[in-house]
């Protein structure tokens, strides 16, 4: 079973059609304003947080490289990366609301 696909812009859920719509102007106000957000949130972890998740989603080092690096079992760094994402959902929609 397919899954039914919803826009997620106003504009297009008032079935205007996508082509008579410029996206573009609209989509780099969401693009700085989510960096923003995202900044914002990320320095709100905790240091060990905002090392592995920068080290894991932004530099791409496994989680067993970045466990050696700080001395710590490779189930820790999984761990700091779950209560980071978790927080990061958390602060973001603090800051979207």
């Amino acid at each position: 079973m397919r899954h039914k696909k919803v826009p997620l812009h106003e504009k297009a859920q008032r079935n205007i059609p996508y082509y008579d719509f410029d996206y573009r102007e609209n989509n780099d106000n969401d693009i700085v304003r989510m960096k923003k957000i995202l900044k914002k949130a990320i320095g709100e972890l905790t240091d060990r947080q905002r090392y592995c998740i920068c080290e894991y989603y932004l530099n791409g080092k496994k989680m067993k490289d970045i466990a050696l690096e700080l001395n710590v079992s490779p189930s820790t760094v999984t761990r700091h990366i779950k209560f980071a994402k978790r927080n990061l959902k958390k602060i973001a929609d603090c800051y979207t609301s």
